[in-house]
């Protein structure tokens, strides 16, 4: 695809950040699988700057513009523009710009998680509501008495007072630099919803990813802040030691403390659905300080989850690159599947199902014509342990599962098959051998799965041809995620000419694609070693007569799972 990143300019803008945050995003260091081009968007120019880029008819647009209304730089309204243009995209939100801080922990408080720092007990904290890169805050942000909390007070309105002003003009207001001055010493400055005053947390600093995945997200593993040793008398991160050079994430390990880790996990995970996050199809980042008693407070949500800043930054995106099976490659594949499967574009998959309704009841003729099916799965099954829970992804007739029980009469194994075709999982169910089959794609299966949390084994055969390369990606980090022994899948090397054929006899919606190169990228994830690759003869068509090579890959885990899911909804 050719992809449009919008990115919001530092020209001219006078933003504190610049000069320390204006490194631009960077996804094509990270990916030869797309194109991308960076657009830089300017406050003032914005909406010409948008409309002269969508008519470039880019495949796909990528939105990182960050500024609030308080910014000097293109943010909230430039994507409302963006937004109100239904090209299909990913990214911040001028919705999720437009909830500050306060928002949040409201909304947090009012569903009683994840923990948010309190309002009541001194030491407090103050800190701007709508800040980002801890800009206003140092070790005089912590206050443990009223005359500390008035002073704190006075020098945040003070300074404060430019980011109001810029407000009240991307409002429209009135004589605005008047009226922000006046309510700058206002004596209710106290309640503003862009002062935040809550407890301060004395603790560690950590973070945890969050990845939107349809209708659900995925927490990854949790890292830990580290930074140079500091004199302050209080554990502040302030914006001079957030980019010190010497500042840096560091993944922790799950086998070090299971209870922090999965809490972590959690906390993330509920403060994505209360900062409503869903629809950017990106996901979040969330901030946390955990007390010395091991407590875990939500600080704040970031609706970027990846920054895709150069290698040598101390930024980089370790959740991503190191924890996300796949790394960057699978992230922004799964931005952009996310996007068309909310949209609804499964009119291929309809039709789809429907060519295979029709052949159902004389398909695989015994599973002895068109293909080498019997040879290998007789192989898969007597090579490869499949004790426990089986999910068959795009089980058609249930071959594998007549193979699997003709070579495993112990039957020390449930199964469960998921085909898009109605007539084809009949045929499955009357063999008896499954212990349920559903009607579901292949991209929302095993999310969608009532017992997603005892997935043994994934095996799938015939079939990922059918996905793009971005719904294939995703469909590989669900398959790694959830399953806790093994994933078994056939990829059909697809020919051109076999979709050159397709096309000329009119059946252009069997279009298929060779995800061989994709699956490679995937290379062996962490926890997961890849015990064996085969390629041979797989199939030749009935249709067009051509020949499939398949080359067959059997992963096993060699760790427990450290990635969380959240159900959250079905997608309809």
């Amino acid at each position: 695809m050719r992809i449009c990143v919008l990115q919001s300019s530092y020209e001219g803008s006078g933003s504190d950040l610049a000069g320390v945050d204006d490194i631009a995003s960077d996804l094509g260091a990270y990916t030869s699988q797309h194109t991308f081009e960076n657009r830089l968007i300017h406050l003032k120019t914005a909406k010409e700057e948008i409309d002269a880029l969508v008519a470039e008819g880019f495949d796909f647009y990528i939105n990182l513009l960050w500024g609030t209304l308080d910014d000097p730089v293109a943010g909230i309204q430039a994507s409302q523009y963006f937004e109100s243009l239904g090209v299909p995209s990913a990214g911040v939100r001028s919705w999720e710009r437009s909830r500050n801080k306060n928002v949040f922990y409201e909304n947090a408080r009012k569903r009683g998680a994840p923990r948010v720092p309190g309002t009541k007990q001194f030491p407090l904290f103050v800190k701007p509501a709508n800040g980002c890169a801890s800009l206003m805050i140092d070790e005089n942000s912590v206050c443990h008495n009223e005359e500390e909390l008035t002073h704190a007070l006075r020098r945040i309105n003070k300074r404060l007072n430019p980011y109001r002003l810029q407000r009240a003009k991307a409002l429209g207001l009135p004589n605005p630099q008047l009226r922000a001055h006046a309510e700058s010493h206002h004596p209710a400055t106290l309640y503003r919803d862009d002062i935040v005053i809550q407890e301060y947390i004395e603790g560690r600093d950590y973070g945890v990813t969050v990845v939107e995945m349809g209708a659900s997200a995925l927490a990854l593993n949790p890292y830990v802040m580290r930074t140079k040793p500091v004199s302050q008398k209080e554990n502040v991160l302030t914006f001079d030691l957030k980019f010190d050079r010497e500042t840096r994430v560091e993944l922790i390990k799950r086998d070090d403390n299971p209870t922090l880790f999965d809490q972590l996990q959690q906390a993330a995970l509920e403060a994505f659905e209360t900062g409503m996050f869903r629809g950017s199809h990106m996901g979040c980042d969330v901030d946390f300080r955990v007390r010395p008693d091991g407590k875990v407070f939500v600080i704040e949500v970031n609706p970027q989850p990846a920054d895709f800043l150069p290698h040598d930054s101390n930024f980089q995106d370790l959740p991503i690159s190191e924890g996300l099976p796949g790394g960057h490659m699978a992230v922004i594949n799964i931005f952009i599947a996310n996007h068309f499967l909310r949209d609804g574009s499964s009119t291929g998959s309809s039709k789809v199902a429907e060519t295979y309704d029709r052949i159902a009841h004389e398909y695989d003729d015994g599973g002895d014509t068109h293909s080498q099916d019997r040879a290998n799965f007789e192989h898969i099954v007597k090579s490869f342990d499949f004790t426990g829970s089986v999910m068959d992804i795009a089980c058609g007739t249930g071959f594998f599962g007549r193979i699997l029980a003709a070579n495993r009469p112990q039957k020390d194994y449930s199964l469960v098959g998921f085909d898009i075709s109605v007539e084809m999982a009949d045929v499955c169910r009357k063999t008896h051998i499954y212990d349920e089959v559903h009607i579901d794609g292949m991209q929302t299966c095993l999310i969608n799965y009532h017992n997603q949390d005892e997935i043994d084994h994934i095996v799938c055969f015939g079939a990922a041809h059918f996905l793009s390369t971005e719904s294939f990606t995703s469909f590989m980090v669900i398959c790694f995620v959830l399953a806790k022994k093994s994933i078994t899948i056939a990829i059909d090397e697809i020919p051109d000419v076999y979709n050159e054929h397709l096309r000329q006899i009119g059946v252009g919606h069997m279009h298929s694609v060779n995800h061989l190169a994709t699956m490679e990228e995937f290379k062996e994830p962490r926890g997961w070693r890849l015990v064996n690759r085969r390629r041979q003869y797989s199939w030749t068509s009935p249709t067009t007569g051509d020949d499939v090579f398949s080359t067959f890959f059997r992963f096993e885990r060699t760790e427990e799972k450290d990635v969380k899911v959240l159900k959250i909804e079905k997608v309809k």
